[in-house]
């Protein structure tokens, strides 16, 4: 081989090792992909929890699955793992859900939620069914306030719908579209751009539920729906 030729491999040679090293790099550097979380935006732990939740959606079977911790969603703070997205207007939200597993308290919560925001003192509604199967629509008036409760005469209900219009929310529960019991809750003042999401809070800091959603419906408002 001449001094020309190898000249030349070797500059080939060395033109390769740098183009790769570069890719290599590149892919190094790359930003980790978020998690699939279908309609939602993004997800988060509300409040300081001790054992940090998680969420992940399979689009094959249309189902969130929510892993979260949480002392309580009660009095001035509230402590739970949310999927979530920013919207505005009237809306209806709508899930059918239950929780996996026997469960530790009874008043672990799973559900759907509307807040002003994502600290832990927030204002908000929610339609929350407990491990006990009680259902209740919760609020929070004004940031730090205490949480109020507005208990269904629905137990254990399979669909979960929690509707708003205007400052009026209407949390609807039942085992079928048909049988939907409603409750209604007037002049809660929220803003027009809110949070809306699903939850699960365990109400046992040292414990982690998990709950699945299905059928999971975040609609405009309006006729038909």
């Amino acid at each position: 081989m001449s001094t020309g030729d190898r000249s030349t491999l070797v500059l080939k040679i060395m033109s390769w090792i740098l183009v790769t090293g570069f890719l290599l790099w590149a892919v190094g550097c790359a930003p980790a992909q978020k998690p699939e979380l279908g309609q939602f935006q993004g997800q988060a732990d509300v409040g300081l929890v001790k054992l940090p939740g998680s969420a992940s959606y399979d689009p094959k079977n249309q189902e969130y699955i929510i892993h979260g911790s949480g002392e309580n969603m009660w009095f001035d703070r509230d402590e739970f793992h949310l999927v979530y997205k920013r919207t505005s207007g009237d809306f209806i939200l709508q899930t059918r859900a239950h929780f996996l597993g026997e469960g530790v308290n009874p008043h672990r919560k799973l559900g759907w939620i509307i807040r002003t925001d994502l600290d832990s003192s927030a204002a908000y509604v929610d339609a929350a069914v407990h491990g006990s199967g009680l259902t209740s629509l919760q609020y929070r008036r004004t940031r730090g306030g205490d949480t109020e409760e507005m208990q269904s005469g629905v137990t254990a209900p399979e669909i979960i719908r929690l509707a708003r219009q205007g400052d009026t929310y209407i949390m609807s529960a039942g085992d079928d579209r048909d049988s939907l019991v409603s409750d209604t809750l007037r002049d809660i003042q929220l803003g027009d751009t809110v949070y809306v999401g699903l939850f699960v809070c365990s109400h046992d800091e040292n414990v982690e539920e998990t709950a699945v959603f299905r059928e999971v419906r975040i609609m405009p408002a309006g006729p038909g729906n």
